[in-house]
Order: structure tokens, then sequence, then C-alpha cells
């Protein structure tokens, strides 16, 4: 008997993520769904999740997937999810190499298991870092301005103070002076005392 029929492509009964197929496959359907409404490409999503795109049109076509009832189950990641928040901001959150490790602690699960459980903190790492990227700007183009407020006591009385902010773009510089209100008095007094104090007055404000 040839080797091709001792092992014929994808029916290995010892694959889990074969097994997992019945209990995930609600979950992808309505993700595959939501990502189609949000007119993404058939083929971009099949090639991503490794599904048919024949199996992508049908599930389009019924609008919702129906897998057989049953008693719901346990994610097989949860007993690993400390690891996991533990572990994701070292590599970058990298699903593969998550669940290459998680195997080594005897998950049985897939790597798409894995890719949804971390997916949240994935996102928030991302825009995280899109929060932290520092715009620069050129000596005396721009300055930022705001309204902090704090609690501070006078006496035995506790007050709040709002906190007139400018912030210069190229030096990070600042300037701060506190007013009782954030009303239009209190921002052309805190423009022009900042002005004042920097010795000039930025292209821009913002």
């Amino acid at each position: 008997m040839s080797e091709a029929h001792q092992h014929p492509v994808g029916s290995d009964p010892c694959d889990p993520s074969r097994r997992e197929e019945p209990m995930l496959q609600e979950e992808t359907v309505q993700e595959v769904l939501a990502r189609l409404a949000r007119g993404e490409g058939i083929k971009t999503i099949a090639r991503e999740w490794g599904v048919d795109r024949k199996t992508i049109k049908h599930w389009r076509r019924l609008g919702q997937g129906r897998p057989r009832p049953g008693r719901p189950r346990p994610c097989g990641v949860d007993p690993y999810r400390d690891r996991l928040t533990q572990r994701g901001p070292e590599v970058g959150w990298n699903a593969v190499g998550l669940h290459r490790e998680l195997q080594g602690l005897g998950f049985t699960g897939g790597v798409q298991q894995v890719r949804r459980a971390i997916r949240p903190w994935r996102a928030e790492a991302r825009w995280a870092a899109v929060a932290t990227v520092r715009y620069e700007t050129g000596p005396g183009e721009q300055a930022q301005v705001d309204f902090g407020q704090l609690r501070i006591w006078l006496g035995e009385r506790s007050e709040r103070v709002h906190l007139f902010v400018m912030t210069l773009g190229f030096s990070r510089r600042l300037w701060v002076r506190a007013y009782p209100h954030e009303r239009l008095s209190a921002l052309l007094d805190g423009h022009e005392r900042a002005f004042r104090h920097f010795g000039g007055v930025p292209l821009t404000g913002l």
C-alpha cells in the first residue's frame, strides 16, 4: 500500500484541532459574518481563518451557524489565561509562539483558540502603543492647551481648582496656572500669561 493511502491528507484522527472544531464553529461563523458585514473580502477571510471559500459563501447564504445543541463546555484555554497575560507582552502577543508554550504545559487546543483568547489584550496593547507615539513639531510651531482638575484643601474645606496647562510641542515645556473655573475669561488670561512666560506666540494652538 502506498504512503498516500496510509496517511490520507486531512484525516489524521489525532489532530486536536479537529476535535475542537464543533465547539468553535458557532463563534467562528459569527466572526466571519461580522467581517463580511464590514465589507471584508471572502478570499482574505478564507486565507486568515483557513476555511474554504465555498464554506464562507455557504455561511453567508445561511446568515448564521447552527451547530448541534449540546451542553456548554468550558473554554480549554481558561486554565492558561494567567500564563497568557504574563507571557503575552514579552512575546509581542504572538499567538503561534504562545500556543507552542501552552502545548508544553499540556494544552491540547488549537492556535485559533489562543488567538481568540488574546485578541482583546493584543488590541489593547496596539492602541496603547499608538497613544504613546510622540507627535513631533518644530520649535515655535505648536502649543497644546487643556484644563485639568485637582482637589486641594484650603483650611478645613476641600476645593476643586481648574488647572490651565500649556505645553510647547517641541520642547515639552509646561506652564500651569490654577483658576476657580474654566470659563472664557480664564482661558484668555491663561493664554496671555503663558505667552508672556515663554516670550512668544506659537504658530498654532491645539
